[in-house]
């Protein structure tokens, strides 16, 4: 059987729906592309199943035919199913309020992620595809040293935008772009075994605004009660 992680509490009604949807949030035993939807299901009290699978099980759900593209993460809302993280993450960012109040705030929001999407892309995907440890630690010393510099960099000016980057990211509240960027550094320093302020040590406005959210009450919860890597 897959191990189902449930998820229970209230959430903020005034971002309901008339009658809340059941949510099933199916990916690996790993947090990966399916950690973000879990950080905001966990940081608005929605309720989800956190069904992970793995080896025959999840062999038997690719052939089934459930899954729309063949992969995983998915989300089954109401037995309907959407797949990729993107769309995901988008969907329950716009069901619990974390997008933003304007179309500005919408968009800006959208730059993050599709910016993180970018960077991610260049150490993620390469390192879980390489099998060999010493081009594994090339992969790592290259992006440390030349790719994620600059990242870093743009970030910085792009949060100290906003009110000078003592906030957030997106207006004056938090939404899914804050949750990224913190899911991000917080996968990054979890598997180069780099702690996350010294990733930053040049940025310390981004430093801050992760450490804000890794504060957050409902976010630490999660950290505190979430399986290991």
């Amino acid at each position: 059987r897959p191990l189902v992680l449930a998820q229970t509490a209230s959430y903020a009604a005034s971002h309901r729906p008339a009658a809340m949807p059941t949510y099933k949030l199916t990916y690996f035993p790993v947090r990966g592309r399916a950690e973000l939807a879990r950080i905001i299901f966990n940081y608005t009290d929605t309720p989800f199943e956190d069904i992970r699978v793995k080896g025959e099980e999840w062999q038997q759900l690719k052939a089934s035919g459930k899954t729309p593209f063949g992969q995983l993460p998915m989300l089954e809302v109401d037995g309907k199913v959407i797949s990729t993280s993107a769309a995901i993450v988008g969907y329950i960012s716009e069901v619990t309020g974390l997008v933003g109040d304007t179309p500005m705030e919408r968009a800006r929001g959208t730059m993050m992620a599709d910016a993180l999407t970018d960077v991610s892309s260049a150490i993620f995907i390469k390192l879980f595809t390489e099998k060999d440890d010493s081009k594994k630690a090339e992969i790592v010393k290259n992006f440390l040293e030349n790719v994620l510099p600059p990242w870093v960099e743009k970030f910085e000016t792009f949060l100290k935008q906003n009110g000078g980057g003592d906030g957030w990211f997106v207006g004056s509240k938090v939404t899914y772009a804050d949750l990224a960027v913190f899911n991000f550094f917080d996968q990054l320093s979890s598997i180069v075994k780099k702690d996350a302020n010294e990733l930053l040590s040049k940025a310390p406005k981004l430093a801050s605004l992760c450490q804000r959210v890794k504060a957050l009450p409902k976010v630490a919860a999660y950290l505190e009660k979430r399986p290991p890597p």
